[in-house]
């Protein structure tokens, strides 16, 4: 009677539980040798903090059951990959790993461990991404999952919640690591522990082929362009100041924008041109901005871009302008 590869069984979701060395043999054996390597270095060149891989469990699932089954009140960091407009996967903190790293970056040194561990704050997941960030690289560099996806490839960000990531996420298979590390090392003891999981599509869609000429191939290569990601920066007012100020500055200071007004926002993007003109103002509870004045202008022989005027959008950079 002919057996299943355990480790093909694993991928295909065949499997749920978690990858042993005696079931899955070489395979497994490379994947925690790989998981180790990446999870020390980058906690060390990240935040400074020892770590050391304590359990792996590799399975795969849909979008829905990713995130109905996971844990909540953890950070969550959401994945793009350039193939798709939505997230292309997840990476999940918990609370005790999280204050590890949060502790690292603040006093430098880990805190003995606390019965109850307080609910994670934006800022939270902003002081842990180099960590994930340097983690993803990590992955990628010593070839895990290398058959599967590019982990280097992912531009990551902070999300919400679990359920605002649920609305984003595309649709479709996903692998998922769940990764437990004993923090600081052995020394520390057993009671100082972090959990981890990562989530991705096992490899982008395909990219159309583009074969015609003529206006068929324009359409199609301005609508492959037109699924890009850009981010958009919201600028109140630019100033100039010297080293020595700027030195000094405190939290709390006040800084005094001369002629700047809730209608001085410029819109620029990734390479700092300006692409519109816009008011700050407030929608759904959140800061945003309205476009008052497009300025956009492309140089080709296609369709004229347009842009709706006094169109809302939220722009993430509008919280941290600084009110005058």
């Amino acid at each position: 009677m002919e057996r299943a590869n355990p480790i093909l069984a694993q991928k295909m979701g065949l499997s749920s539980g978690p990858a042993t060395a005696a079931s899955a043999g070489s395979g497994q054996d490379d994947l925690l040798r790989q998981m180790r390597r990446a999870v020390s270095r980058a906690a060390d060149s990240a935040v400074g903090l020892s770590a050391v891989l304590d359990q792996l469990t590799a399975t795969s699932c849909d979008a829905e059951t990713l995130i109905e089954e996971r844990p909540a009140g953890w950070i969550v960091l959401g994945l793009r990959d350039g193939h798709a407009a939505g997230l292309s996967g997840i990476v999940l903190i918990d609370p005790p790993l999280r204050s590890a790293l949060v502790e690292m970056q603040t006093i430098g040194d880990l805190l003995p461990p606390r019965g109850d561990e307080r609910p994670v704050t934006r800022t939270d997941a902003v002081m842990t991404m180099p960590f994930a960030d340097l983690l993803m690289k990590e992955l990628a560099s010593v070839g895990f999952a290398a058959n599967e996806a590019d982990l280097a490839a992912f531009d990551m960000g902070p999300m919400d919640d679990l359920r605002t990531a649920g609305l984003m996420l595309v649709q479709g298979r996903y692998l998922l690591w769940q990764v437990t590390i004993q923090l600081g090392g052995p020394a520390s003891g057993e009671g100082r522990r972090g959990t981890f999981h990562i989530a991705v599509r096992p490899g982008a869609d395909p990219v159309e082929e583009i074969c015609e000429q003529g206006s068929d191939w324009a359409h199609h290569l301005r609508r492959a362009v037109g699924e890009a990601p850009a981010d958009l920066d919201a600028v109140l007012a630019r100033m100039t100041l010297p080293i020595s100020k700027i030195q000094a500055l405190e939290i709390g200071q006040v800084l005094h924008l001369p002629g700047t007004t809730v209608g001085s926002v410029t819109l620029t993007g990734p390479s700092g041109d300006a692409v519109a003109a816009a008011r700050l103002g407030q929608t759904a509870g959140k800061r945003a901005v309205r476009i008052e004045a497009p300025q956009v202008d492309l140089d080709d022989s296609l369709s004229a871009f347009s842009t709706t005027p006094n169109a809302d959008v939220v722009a993430p950079g509008a919280n941290t302008l600084i009110d005058s």
